[in-house]
C-alpha cells in the first residue's frame, strides 16, 4: 500500500473505533426523532431575541413583537437552510475523496467517512421537513463550497473546510437554544447536536493529525485559502442581506455598507466571540492564520499556490 495520507494516533484511532460503534448502534430515525405531529408554533419564538443578526441596532428598535418573531423565524430557516446545503454537499467531496484516496487511506478513517456521509444524509431529510412543518423556505446556500476544488487538493482541505463550517453553523445553533422557544425547533436542533458532535470530534482529529506533518509553506498557503472562506462565511451566517426579500416588511438595511455594520454591531461581535472564538484560536494555533487574524478581515485573495494537490 502507498504511503498514508491522513493518519491518526493509536489513542485517536480507537476514540474514532468508539465513534464508529456509537454511530451503529445511536443514530437518527427521520421518522421518530421528533415528535412531528407536535408542529411549530410560530406565534412564538424559536430562538433566544438576542441572537438575531440586527438585535441592538436601530433595525431591531424599529420592528414591532410580532415583526421580531416573524424575523427570528427567518432567521432559523437561514440557518436550518445552510445545514441542508452543507450536509447534501458534504458526501459529494467525501465519497470523491474516498474514491481518489481509498488505497492511502486507514480503514477506521474510510470506515468513519462512510458514516458520516450516511448520517448526513439523513440530517439533511430532517431538516427539510422541519422547514416544510414551519411553513417556511429553504433559502439559498449561504456560500457556494467549492467542492470540485477541494477533492483536487490534500483531502485535509476537504475536511477541514467542511469542520469548519458545520462548526461554525453548530456553534450557532446551540449558543440560540432559548427554554422559552417553539420546542419542536428547539428538539430539532438538539438531536441533530447528539451525532453532529461526533463528526466534529473526527474533523478536529483528522486536520489536527495531518497538520503536523505539513510544512510552514504548506500551512501558509492552505491558511489563504481557509481565511479567504471563512471571511466570507461568518459574516454572512451572522446577518443575510438577502432576508428582507422573505420578510412581510422592510428591513432598511438598504446597502452593502449599512449591512457590514450590521455584521459588525457590538452585539453581533459578542456573539461572534461567545460562539466562534474558540474557533478562531484553534485556526490559529494551527498556524492557518496570524495573531490578529479576524472573521470580520477583510476579504484577501488566497495566494496563487493555496489550491496545490499537495501541501
Amino acid at each position: 500500500m502507498d504511503e498514508q495520507i491522513l493518519s491518526l494516533s493509536e489513542q485517536r484511532t480507537h476514540q474514532l473505533a468508539g465513534l464508529i460503534d456509537k454511530s451503529h448502534t445511536s443514530h437518527m430515525e427521520l421518522e421518530t426523532v421528533v415528535d412531528w405531529k407536535q408542529g411549530c408554533n410560530r406565534s412564538i419564538r424559536p430562538k433566544r431575541f438576542d441572537h438575531s443578526g440586527i438585535y441592538g441596532t436601530p433595525h431591531w428598535d424599529a420592528l414591532s413583537e410580532e415583526q421580531r418573531v416573524e424575523l427570528l423565524w427567518l432567521e432559523n430557516a437561514d440557518l436550518t437552510s445552510g445545514f441542508i446545503w452543507l450536509e447534501e454537499g458534504l458526501p459529494l467531496i467525501f465519497i470523491k475523496l474516498l474514491h481518489e484516496h481509498q488505497e492511502r487511506l486507514p480503514r477506521h478513517i474510510y470506515d468513519y467517512m462512510m458514516v458520516f456521509c450516511k448520517e448526513e444524509i439523513v440530517h439533511t431529510q430532517m431538516f427539510r421537513r422541519y422547514l416544510a412543518t414551519a411553513g417556511l423556505p429553504v433559502l439559498p446556500t449561504p456560500i457556494d463550497v467549492i467542492t470540485d476544488v477541494l477533492v483536487k487538493m490534500h483531502p485535509v482541505a476537504g475536511v477541514l473546510t467542511t469542520y469548519l463550517t458545520e462548526l461554525a453553523a453548530e456553534n450557532i445553533a446551540v449558543c440560540q437554544d432559548d427554554p422559552e422557544a417553539d420546542p419542536l425547533s428547539r428538539r430539532i436542533f438538539q438531536e441533530h447536536h447528539k451525532e453532529e458532535i461526533r463528526h466534529l470530534a473526527f474533523g478536529r482529529w483528522v486536520c489536527e493529525a495531518a497538520l503536523e506533518t505539513f510544512t510552514p509553506e504548506g500551512k501558509t498557503n492552505l491558511g489563504s485559502m481557509i481565511r479567504a472562506f471563512m471571511s466570507t462565511l461568518i459574516p454572512r451566517l451572522t446577518v443575510n442581506g438577502e432576508l428582507g426579500q422573505y420578510l412581510s416588511f422592510d428591513l432598511d438595511i438598504c446597502d452593502a455598507e449599512e449591512l457590514a455594520r450590521v455584521q459588525r454591531s457590538p452585539n453581533n461581535r459578542r456573539l461572534s466571540q461567545l460562539r466562534h472564538g474558540a474557533m478562531l484560536d484553534w485556526v490559529k494555533r494551527l498556524g492557518l492564520a496570524p495573531a490578529d487574524y479576524d472573521w470580520f478581515d477583510p476579504i484577501v485573495p488566497p495566494l496563487p499556490h493555496a489550491f496545490e494537490r499537495y501541501a
